[in-house]
């Protein structure tokens, strides 16, 4: 009779333990850092730099932070900030991107965002571009940016100051900290 109990707890454990494990695997597999609201600007004229533009949310409880981005055909690729500075934009290279936890962090024009140079191809109106950012600890996220001129339209979009045409080139930029 006592084998019949300890079978029958061993079994009830091993359950309990199987639903532990399979909420821990549902909850690892959720998502802790979402891209949305990706967009490039075209290439223009002989311009072969443009820049990328992306929202991203830590939906986790520790911080994260971005470290590299990969575009196909970009020789390189850049994270920077941009500020006036004296009545002059300038541009700063960053090593990386602190997302803080809980935090949503947009790049846009003016502001953080992806510099992608040397780009093999040009880069047209309409289509896409892959981008694949990673993180230090949440690993690679890959995105298709759409190309336009302006940002895409979201009902959570803030409006973005115009650049201008030549953005894709830098023209009247400084850029420092490189």
């Amino acid at each position: 009779m006592e084998h019949r109990y300890a079978t029958k707890w061993l079994a009830i454990a091993a359950a309990l333990i199987t639903v532990g494990a399979l909420a821990a695997l549902a909850r690892a597999a959720e998502p802790e850092i979402g891209l949305s609201n990706a967009w490039v600007r075209p290439t223009l004229g002989a311009g072969r730099t443009t820049a990328a533009y992306v929202t991203i949310t830590n939906m986790g409880t520790n911080a994260d932070r971005l470290t590299a981005i990969d575009a196909p055909g970009a020789g390189s690729v850049e994270f920077h900030t941009a500020g006036m500075d004296n009545g002059v934009m300038r541009m700063r290279r960053l090593e990386g991107l602190d997302i803080p936890a809980g935090e949503t962090v947009t790049m846009a024009p003016g502001g953080y965002h992806i510099m992608m140079m040397d780009v093999e191809e040009s880069i047209q109106v309409g289509s896409t571009v892959p981008l694949t950012l990673t993180f230090e600890t949440f690993g690679n996220v890959a995105i298709d940016a759409s190309v336009s001129m302006t940002p895409p339209s979201s009902p959570d979009a803030a409006p973005v100051e115009n650049m201008g045409e030549s953005m894709g080139d830098h023209q009247g930029m400084m850029h420092g900290g490189h």
